[in-house]
Order: structure tokens, then C-alpha cells, then sequence
């Protein structure tokens, strides 16, 4: 019900099914139900029992045909249509004739009894605003009624979402300037491109379509395994990779760990003539020290 697809053929009989479902497991106690059934007539009543409901209901092939007895017995069915047709119709001549042909309707007479109109109106999941437009040749005015109920949707969440729209297209102090044709525009080009974009995507699975990696499956998926993978290298025939430029902040703190670093005392280096004249002076001192000790 709160969707874009027109439900309006469907809304009575799924509150019906629903009713059914609910007596079935509760093993049809009425004692049981009532209080859960009181709640939803409560609502049922007050708001989704209306002529457009009813009619809807009477139109749809899929509930008139399977319940055909029990609709024709309970007159306000019939009575919903009528009144659609004095709010929708203009002129009385066109009524008559709507009223002659929903006869043709309810007897399965003409484009109504042709084998490939029973087989589709057994399925549940077609269009009834479909059905009535390839099946509905013999009654051609009732048939554009029809079509125009059971196209209605049952909420107005589908006009509501525009709101979001709105906000979108008007959302800054530059753009409330805009003139109300401009931003109605704007508003319908962006609302009509993403109906586009979900009929276009209407039999895509979202599940099955969607490309994904598959965690259980994945080997090398270390939080499954518990094994972290080791890329494996192969640098015969690569390149040297130039060294990463480190981030200045980095540069600066490793030179002041050298700076801290207490300097290493170098020993002097002496050349062989350096050398012979050490060691000759040596010598000599040596002497001068032995001849000192000497007179001593």
C-alpha cells in the first residue's frame, strides 16, 4: 500500500486474505480473534471502505470471478461503483451505457470469456488496468473508468516523497529565488528520472545483481583463516624503486639524534716522512736523557 505501484484493485481483498489468515491460525476461535479483529475493522472501516475501494475490488477479475457470488449478494459493491460513476462521469446518457456494459462484464460476455482473459485474470500478480485495456474491448467506456480507478495508488507517501524533492531543488537563499514554474519543473524532471531509473531497474534483483566479494569464501581473507597472507615479489626483472622521500619532520628529528650523539675522538694521521722525523726525535730525546743520567 505505501508504494508507487497502484493498489487500488488490491487493497479490499488483501484486507480480506488477511482476515482469513488470521482466523486459520488462530484455528478459527471466534472468542480468540475478535479482539485482533476488532482493530482492524476499526481501521478498515473509518478509512479504506470507501467507493474507491469497493469498486476497485468489483473490477478486478482476479477477486470478481473467484468470489463472484458473495460480491453480486453484497449490493455495496456495486454501490461504489455506481458512485464513481456519477462523480467521475459527466453525463447521464454515458452512465447508462457504463451500466449495460458492466452486464457484459459480470456475464463474461464477448472480449470478457476469451480463453486468454480467463488465464490472465487467474494470475494474482498482473495489472487489472492492463487486463481491462487488451480484454476490455466490449465495454470501451467502462473500460476507461476502470482504468482510471485501478491506476489509483491507496496513500499519498508517493506525492509525499516530492517533499524531500523540494527541499532538494530549494534548499539554499540563492535558490528560494526561483519562480514557482521554474522549480515545479525542476522538481518534475527530477522526480520523473528516478521513476525512470527504478522501472528501469524493476526486474534486477538487488541481491542477485549486486556484484560482491563473498568473506566465507575468500582464502586469503585473514579475519576468516587467521593466516595473514604474505605478498610474495618477484625483482628479477623490476626496476630499482627509488628511495621514499621521508617527510621533512622526520628528516628533522633524525638530525637532531645525530646532533645528540657525542663525536667520536679521531686519531691523527701521520705521513712516513712525519713518522721517520717522530722517531728520530725520539731518539734523540733518549739520548739527551741517558747523558743527563749519566753526569748525574
Amino acid at each position: 500500500m505505501d508504494s508507487d505501484v497502484p493498489a487500488m484493485g488490491f487493497i479490499y481483498g488483501a484486507f480480506l486474505d488477511a482476515k482469513k489468515e488470521i482466523a486459520a491460525r488462530f484455528d478459527n476461535e471466534e472468542a480468540s480473534i475478535q479482539e485482533v479483529l476488532h482493530i482492524i475493522d476499526k481501521r478498515w472501516d473509518n478509512k479504506l471502505k470507501g467507493p474507491l475501494h469497493r469498486s476497485g475490488y468489483f473490477l478486478n477479475p482476479y477477486y470478481y470471478y473467484e468470489n463472484k457470488l458473495e460480491i453480486e449478494l453484497d449490493g455495496t459493491f456495486k454501490d461504489g461503483l455506481v458512485v464513481c460513476m456519477e462523480k467521475m462521469v459527466r453525463g447521464g446518457k454515458k452512465e447508462d451505457i457504463m451500466t449495460v456494459e458492466c452486464q457484459a462484464y459480470q456475464n463474461e460476455e464477448g472480449s470478457f470469456g476469451r480463453d486468454s482473459a480467463k488465464r490472465q485474470r487467474r494470475n494474482k500478480n498482473f495489472d487489472p488496468a492492463e487486463w481491462w485495456s487488451n480484454d476490455g474491448s466490449s465495454a470501451p467506456n467502462l473500460r476507461v473508468l476502470a482504468m482510471r480507478i485501478l491506476s489509483l495508488t491507496c496513500s499519498s507517501s508517493a506525492c509525499e516523497r516530492n517533499f524531500s524533492v523540494f527541499q532538494q531543488v530549494q534548499g539554499s537563499k540563492r535558490r528560494n529565488r526561483l519562480l514557482h514554474d521554474k522549480m515545479r519543473d525542476l522538481v518534475f524532471i527530477k522526480a520523473n528520472s528516478q521513476l525512470e531509473q527504478k522501472r528501469m531497474n524493476k526486474d534486477k534483483d538487488p541481491l542477485v545483481d549486486r556484484t560482491r566479494a563473498d568473506v566465507v569464501e575468500d582464502e586469503d581473507n585473514e579475519w576468516i583463516t587467521g593466516i595473514v597472507p604474505v605478498p610474495v615479489v618477484d625483482t628479477a626483472d623490476e626496476p630499482e624503486e627509488e628511495p621514499i622521500p621521508q617527510p621533512r619532520a622526520r628528516v628533522v628529528a633524525s638530525k637532531r639524534n645525530k646532533a645528540r650523539q657525542p663525536r667520536k675522538k679521531l686519531l691523527p694521521v701521520f705521513r712516513d716522512d712525519e713518522l721517520q722525523s717522530v722517531g728520530s726525535s725520539d731518539s734523540d730525546d733518549d739520548a739527551m736523557a741517558a747523558s743527563s743520567s749519566d753526569s748525574d
